[in-house]
């Protein structure tokens, strides 16, 4: 497809505008000054919210939305058969992808700083993009998600020489079944992790680590790859980059490496060594993982000319991204406190529920996880999951969402039952509200990971314990 000449349209249609990437590419367009509409079949917060905040019209897909937009951008979760596609396509009318739209509209010769992985590409990329932004170098950029206290995931100025992107494995569209991340070429490109995951578009590992191999063959030898060095499978990745090639994390073979962790007054501290220089980091983020993406942030800024003072006071400075390890409510009767988190693989799942013990090591973690991936609705990983979940002292799958069953591939229903001692998977037509006020006691952490709109549990638990009195009765 050629380039994109923005400027060429006025009504720009995201059809499958719910999406984080998509949401927050509406906004950005929407405040250059065109016109933005969108559809999408699940609205759900925090997108939706940020959506309507910005005036955008959200609508159920109908074949009238195709009425009057000059360009469509179509989400990857689009498919054909849908009824605005279909008339797209046979009234001949122009449409593009995101990752074409974000490379071609907004990017365009600005020095491309890009995060990637299994896990941590939000936080990172968030932390990145904060971090620069604190320090006066005016990035744009687009994170897959909402920081705390901002309105949407975009920033975008025509004087910023710098943008912060995430970079996603996960195919582009119905037309186009390539990595979204292979639209790019950047600068420095951070490789967080390698897992499985994607199941309906990989059959292995293997077949992601291809991805990423495509990835390092488009970028120029004075580009920078910086490389989690902890991460055997990302390691592999070395001999086929041509770029400079540095890792981070914990491991003594790191040149960028963390030296120790500890917790004080509910804050992490770090020590660091970092391009030859020792850093000292506080933060209210939580973990090994976490500790791995502020490594590799402050790695990134490094490099891009931030201070090192600059950078203290802005990590510390960080107010997070919502729906990680976000405190949804706290009863400061009681001590109870709900806490919902994006995770929503095993490893992800494993490293905050340890994350969670290392912040409140004297409390009863209740954990519900939603399988709301591709991945964890089919029941991949199951085995996976079920031990991650039993560091908790007790857990519950919810059932797959209504709207993503049909999906399922399986013929006898998955993550339902007693899965272990301590987890339990449950079936559609379990009373929540009873269960939730028989499990819950004075003193939990209740622990909430989705990445799908979460079936109005989170909301029944969050009322359950801002309640008082229902706690005392307890």
């Amino acid at each position: 497809m050629p380039e994109l000449t923005l400027l060429s349209y006025h009504h720009v249609h995201f059809v499958g505008i719910c999406g984080t990437a998509m949401g927050n590419l509406a906004i950005g367009l929407k405040e250059r000054g065109f016109r933005v509409t969108g559809s999408d079949k699940g609205i759900y917060p925090p997108m939706s919210d940020a959506l309507k905040g910005k005036g955008i019209s959200i609508q159920p897909f109908d074949l009238a939305n195709t009425n009057g937009p000059d360009l469509f951008v179509i989400g990857n979760a689009i498919p054909r058969g849908n009824v605005e596609v279909e008339n797209i396509l046979n009234k001949r009318k122009s449409f593009c992808s995101l990752p074409e739209l974000l490379r071609d509209a907004f990017i365009e010769n600005r020095e491309l700083v890009m995060i990637t992985g299994t896990h941590g590409k939000t936080t990172t990329t968030a932390l990145v993009f904060h971090i620069l932004r604190e320090c006066g170098l005016n990035p744009s950029g687009m994170v897959g998600g909402v920081l705390q206290g901002e309105e949407s995931g975009f920033a975008w100025s025509p004087e910023s020489k710098i943008f912060v992107m995430e970079g996603d494995e996960y195919d582009t569209a119905f037309f186009d079944k390539t990595a979204k991340f292979l639209k790019f070429s950047p600068d420095i490109l951070v490789i967080n992790s390698i897992e499985f995951d994607h199941a309906d578009i990989f059959d292995s590992v293997e077949d992601i680590e291809r991805s990423f191999r495509f990835l390092l063959r488009r970028m120029a030898g004075n580009a920078l790859v910086l490389a989690n060095g902890d991460d055997d499978r990302v390691m592999r990745l070395k001999p086929h980059s041509h770029s400079r090639f540095k890792s981070y994390g914990f491991g003594q073979s790191n040149p960028n490496r963390i030296l120790s962790l500890r917790y004080d007054s509910g804050k992490m501290h770090l020590d660091l060594e970092l391009k030859n220089q020792r850093l000292s980091l506080i933060s209210g983020l939580f973990g090994r993982h976490n500790a791995t993406n502020i490594a590799a942030a402050s790695t990134v800024c490094l490099a891009l000319g931030v201070s090192v003072k600059g950078l203290e006071r802005a990590v510390t400075s960080f107010p997070g991204v919502r729906r990680r390890f976000e405190q949804r409510a706290f009863n400061k009767v009681t001590g109870t406190r709900v806490i919902e988190d994006f995770a929503h693989h095993p490893t992800a799942v494993s490293a905050t529920i340890k994350g969670t013990r290392e912040v409140f090591p004297l409390s009863r973690i209740v954990a519900f996880f939603e399988p709301a991936s591709n991945t964890m609705r089919r029941g991949e990983l199951q085995q996976e999951l079920v031990s991650s979940l039993t560091l908790a002292e007790i857990a519950f799958i919810l059932p797959v969402p209504e709207s993503r069953r049909e999906l399922v591939q399986n013929t006898e229903p998955v993550h339902v039952g007693k899965l272990s001692e301590t987890v339990t998977g449950l079936a559609h037509d379990v009373d929540m509200e009873a269960l939730l006020r028989e499990t819950i006691q004075p003193g939990d952490i209740v622990l909430f990971m989705s990445n799908g709109t979460g079936q109005g549990v989170l909301e029944k638990t969050i009322s359950i314990v801002n309640s008082v009195s229902d706690m005392e009765e307890r």
